[in-house]
C-alpha cells in the first residue's frame, strides 16, 4: 500500500506571533523503507546522531552541506516529496475569514468568490505596515489573537478599544484600512467570537488536508498516512479522522492549487516513532531547512552562503501549497477568477460538525 509520511516544524499552538518561530511547515515524502535507508546511508553516513534532526544538523557547516545535498536529491524528483508552508503572522491576518466574512455574508456578499478573502488579507497585511509600521500591525494582531484565544469580554473590549483609539488618530488612508475591522465589533459582537469553532488559529490541520489531496492527485491510492507521534496532530486525530474518513460524503472542489477530492482515499492513519522510521527523519530535515530558508526570505536576509545554497538546490520547488502574503489583489493576479471557495467551506464545516458529534459520543 502506498504510504506518505508527514512531520511538522514551527507549531506554536494558537500563538501565531512567536518571534523565534515565524514559519509553520509540514513536510512529506512517500519513500519506502529501503529508499529511505539508502538516502540516509548515502548522504548522512558518519553523522553521529541518534536520529536526524534539522536543529542539530544546522549547527555545523559540514552537516549543512549534507542538508543541501538532500535538498538537491529531493528537487531532482519533486513528486516524491513536498512541503506546505505558512507565514504565521499572515496566517493570523487571514483570520478575517472569521471576522469579516460573516458580516459580508449578512450583506449578501460572498467573500470567497474570486479570491476576495485572500485579496483582503493581502491588502490588510501590506497596509497595516505601510500606513503605520510593522510594530503597529503586530500590536493590532496581538489584540485579535488574544480575543480569539480567550474569547472573554475583557479581551473583546481590549481589542475594540485598541481599534477605536487607532481610528481617532488615523489619517484618511489609515481610516480606509481600519474600516474593514471595526464594524464587526458592533454588528457581530462578542457572541460571534465565543461561538466560533475551536482551533480557528491552528494551522496544522489545513496543511495536512492539503497534502492529503496533493498525494491523491499524484496517486489514486488507497493511502496509509504516518505522522510523527510527537507532533500536534496526535492530539487532534479525531479532526483528521473526520476529514480523511472513507465514509465522508463524495465531493470534488476545483481550485487554483488543484482539485480537492473527497473521500481522500486514505485507509489508515497511524503515528510513528521517528527514531525507527527514517522517512519521518527526512521529513524533519526538510521541514527545518524550509522553515529556516523562508524565515530568512521573509526578512530579506537570504543571501548568506548557506541560504543561497538551499535556494540554488531547489528548495522552493518543493513547496506545493502555502499561506503566504503577496501584493496580488485582483482575481487575475490571484489566479482565482471564477473560483468560489464557499462551497468547499460549507462542505468541510458540515463534515467537521458531524465528526465532532461522533467524537463526543
Amino acid at each position: 500500500m502506498p504510504t506518505f509520511y508527514v512531520d511538522e516544524t514551527g507549531f506554536t499552538g494558537e500563538d501565531l506571533l512567536a518571534t523565534d518561530q515565524p514559519m509553520f511547515v509540514n513536510a512529506t515524502n512517500d519513500f519506502s523503507d529501503e529508499e529511505a535507508r539508502g538516502i540516509v546511508e548515502d548522504i548522512f553516513k558518519g553523522v553521529q546522531l541518534k536520529e536526524l534532526k534539522y536543529r542539530q544538523l544546522s549547527r555545523r557547516p559540514n552537516h549543512q552541506e549534507r542538508v543541501v545535498q538532500l535538498i538537491k536529491l529531493f528537487a531532482a524528483d519533486p513528486k516524491r516529496v513536498g512541503t506546505w508552508v505558512a507565514h504565521k503572522e499572515f496566517g493570523l491576518v487571514t483570520l478575517i475569514e472569521w471576522w469579516l466574512e460573516p458580516l459580508a455574508h449578512r450583506s449578501g456578499l460572498n467573500l470567497y468568490k474570486d479570491g476576495a478573502n485572500l485579496a483582503t488579507a493581502n491588502m490588510l497585511f501590506i497596509c497595516l505596515e505601510g500606513f503605520w509600521s510593522n510594530s503597529f500591525r503586530r500590536n493590532l494582531l496581538t489584540h485579535f489573537q488574544r480575543m480569539f484565544r480567550s474569547r472573554t469580554e475583557e479581551r473583546f473590549d481590549d481589542c475594540r478599544k485598541f481599534i477605536e483609539k487607532a481610528k481617532k488618530k488615523a489619517n484618511e488612508r489609515q481610516a480606509d484600512t481600519l474600516r474593514y475591522l471595526w464594524p464587526s465589533f458592533e454588528l457581530l459582537g462578542l457572541d460571534h467570537v465565543t461561538h466560533c469553532p475551536d482551533k480557528v488559529l491552528d494551522l496544522a490541520l489545513p496543511g495536512l488536508v492539503f497534502l492529503g489531496h496533493k498525494w491523491r492527485e499524484r496517486h489514486e491510492g488507497p493511502w496509509e498516512v504516518v505522522h510523527d507521534q510527537s507532533s500536534n496532530m496526535a492530539k487532534q486525530k479525531w479532526l483528521w479522522d473526520a476529514l480523511s474518513s472513507p465514509d465522508i460524503a463524495q465531493a470534488q472542489f476545483p481550485g487554483p492549487d488543484g482539485p480537492s477530492t473527497f473521500p481522500m482515499n486514505i485507509s489508515t492513519t497511524r503515528f510513528g516513532n521517528s527514531e525507527s522510521e527514517l522517512q519521518l527523519q527526512l521529513c524533519d530535515v526538510l521541514a527545518g531547512a524550509t522553515s529556516e530558508w523562508l524565515s530568512a526570505v521573509a526578512v530579506g536576509n537570504d543571501n548568506d552562503p548557506y541560504h543561497t545554497k538551499l535556494r540554488d538546490a531547489g528548495i522552493e520547488s518543493l513547496v506545493v501549497g502555502n499561506i503566504w502574503p503577496s501584493k496580488d489583489i485582483t482575481p487575475e493576479e490571484l489566479g482565482r477568477r471564477g473560483w468560489d471557495g464557499n462551497r468547499a467551506i460549507e462542505f468541510l464545516t458540515k463534515e467537521l460538525q458531524t465528526g465532532e458529534k461522533q467524537h463526543l459520543n
